[in-house]
């Protein structure tokens, strides 16, 4: 039997299927994939990297700079156990089903619910509905305090590649005094549309982390040679929480489109519901609980994360 052309060893063989990854989104010359079966020491370094926005990072993105995401469980994520109620939540909220269509709740808690059911039930292109539930439920666990907003659909600037006018869009962002991004939300609908959130909420943290450095070299603060920029994605309503550490030499990379020399460790943790599918969401109770209490602790390490750089 012929032996199929391919690459010698493991190590090669996992460039060659990142580099077909690249071909095929960023149609790179058939040569970089040729020099996969040439060289079995061939390294990310040499794969080059073109100047593209946020929202088209993929995998092989965070591999061409060295990133890496680690999911942890709420323990070790949040170095502690989670806790076995939620204090300061309305009840009812949490106990309620979303389609028992109770009229005697208070109005906030009404209206979080009725954002909730909208966003469970989702038609094709309506997914904002999940941005407004998830801006609505960040306001009533107190992620919105005096001095910080929520911006809506924000585009960061990105320096990619040599290239000043890339953006990474957001869903959501916080901001304390419209100068320093804080918080970075991005969600979807559970029907896949293509699109790498986890890949493309990493590149809106390095945006972040280049803009707050920017904002203090114009106010004539020291720049942070790193940030732990904290970050959710919302499938559905379903969140996963990650702590996204930038550091310069990673910006730096970017920016240049070259390979870091060192690793960065993204931290994950996701809400997993007694089904243990990918389709629940917060409409159903369990799952809901256990998110409130992912959300409370997550605002918790949030404030410690946030009083590093804030300006």
């Amino acid at each position: 039997m012929t032996k199929a052309p391919g690459p010698e060893n493991e190590n090669a063989k996992n460039i060659y299927i990142l580099c077909v990854e690249l071909d095929r989104h960023y149609h790179l010359p058939c040569s970089v994939l040729a020099n996969t079966n040439k060289s079995s020491h061939r390294t990310m370094s040499t794969i080059p990297q073109t100047a593209k926005p946020g929202n088209l990072w993929f995998t092989s993105d965070l591999k061409a700079f060295n990133i890496t995401v680690e999911t942890q469980s709420a323990r070790a994520f949040f170095s502690q156990d989670l806790p076995d109620t939620c204090q300061n939540v309305d009840p009812e909220f949490l106990n309620i089903n979303i389609t028992a269509g109770r009229e005697d709740v208070n109005n906030n808690t009404y209206a979080l619910l009725k954002y909730l059911e909208l966003a469970s039930h989702l038609n094709l292109g309506q997914k904002s509905a999940i941005h407004g539930f998830t801006q609505a439920l960040l306001c009533m666990l107190g992620f919105e305090e005096r001095s910080f907003i929520q911006r809506s659909h924000f585009d960061i600037p990105l320096h990619i590649c040599g290239d000043l006018g890339q953006r990474a869009p957001t869903n959501i962002c916080l901001l304390h005094r419209s100068s320093t991004y804080l918080l970075i939300v991005r969600g979807v609908s559970i029907e896949y549309n293509g699109e790498d959130l986890e890949a493309s909420i990493i590149a809106a943290a390095i945006a972040a982390f280049q803009m707050n450095n920017f904002s203090r070299s114009q106010l004539g603060i020291e720049r942070k040679d790193e940030m732990s920029i904290p970050c959710i994605v919302m499938v559905g309503t379903r969140p996963m929480f990650y702590v996204i550490p930038v550091t310069q030499q990673l910006s730096q990379a970017v920016e240049t489109g070259e390979y870091p020399r060192d690793r960065t460790v993204v931290s994950k943790c996701v809400v997993i519901g007694q089904r243990r599918s990918m389709a629940e969401g917060m409409e159903n109770i369990d799952l809901r609980v256990e998110a409130v209490k992912h959300f409370l602790f997550f605002r918790s390490l949030a404030k410690e994360l946030w009083s590093e750089f804030l300006v």
